[in-house]
């Protein structure tokens, strides 16, 4: 058993993805653009007299990453929402059924139309301005690993690589995973688990400018190594993959405080989160490939 791994680059799925951490705030505290992006892009907009609404009442974002997914235009923005504007109720459903396990609104066509309207309008607002040559970065992503995958022969390696610590085992009805490389919600990996296929974006930074600048990835090690308990946790988790439960009982902190370490191992890269069955629950277990990352990071920073 296993499944197949794919590639897919495009600027919409970088649109939403701005957009939904914009809106929902997920993880912001372990985003590095963090909450002075939010606070800049919010002054933005209030100039430009803009609302985008209530966060509570915008749809779930899933629907519309199996739309991208699946459009035959996902190089231009303005195409890829004329296609979805002129979808019909029983289009949206035919794309949505196969992928999306709990039964599906009766409203999809209006949860296209809010789709769209949001779109449009943060478009314009935000992601009309968006550096290109992150975008090109991030395409580059996308060319660089799907050249290295047809040398690699155990999937779950594979996107363990890529996406810098996230294990998939194979299980039953597991067909194919997505690979997606994002800027915004870097080091964090987002995974969207669907009936048959998984979506995840891995994380990519752009490059530092100045010579004298460490990599966001060497920081990122450094700083999770610098602490007794995170330490003491990569111990733990050499012996074989922990649960977050596991974990919390070797240690006399707060579960916050746990949670807090285990993020900064993981966005390190010096943690796997591993996942063993369809429900996708989650033990961790040491990543040596991190350690090896520290080195080459460090060596290419005295190089630069």
């Amino acid at each position: 058993m296993s499944y197949q791994v794919e590639f897919e680059f495009s600027p919409i799925y970088e649109l939403v993805n701005s957009l939904e951490l914009f809106v929902h705030k997920r993880g912001i505290k372990n985003v590095d653009l963090g909450v002075d992006w939010v606070k800049k892009v919010q002054e933005n907009l209030d100039a430009a007299s803009v609302e985008l609404g209530d966060a509570k009442a915008i749809p779930c974002f899933n629907y519309l990453y199996l739309l991208i997914w699946q459009s035959p235009e996902k190089e231009d923005i303005n195409k890829f929402l004329h296609w979805l504007q002129t979808l019909q109720p029983g289009n949206l459903y035919e794309k949505l059924f196969s992928y999306v396990s709990d039964p599906l609104p009766a409203d999809l066509e209006k949860i296209r139309n809010q789709y769209v309207k949001l779109l449009k309008v943060w478009e314009e607002v935000y992601f009309s301005a968006f550096d290109l040559d992150i975008l090109d970065i991030l395409r580059e992503s996308v060319m660089e690993w799907d050249d290295k995958r047809e040398h690699e022969e155990d999937p779950v390696v594979f996107v363990e690589k890529v996406s810098g610590g996230l294990k998939v085992e194979p299980y039953e009805g597991l067909q194919q995973i997505i690979m997606t490389p994002t800027y915004h919600t870097s080091p964090l990996i987002t995974t969207r688990k669907f009936k048959n296929i998984v979506h995840i974006q891995y994380p990519v930074d752009a490059p530092e400018t100045a010579a004298d600048q460490p990599s966001k990835k060497l920081l990122r090690l450094s700083k999770a190594l610098g602490d007794d308990n995170r330490l003491r946790i990569l111990k733990l988790v050499k012996e074989g993959p922990k649960t977050f439960t596991e974990i919390l009982q070797h240690f006399n902190i707060s579960k916050s405080t746990v949670h807090h370490h285990i993020m900064l191992l993981r966005t390190a890269g010096l943690i796997s989160a591993y996942h063993t069955s369809e429900c996708c629950s989650e033990a961790f277990v040491y990543r040596p490939l991190g350690m090896e990352e520290l080195v080459d990071s460090f060596n290419a920073y005295l190089e630069k």
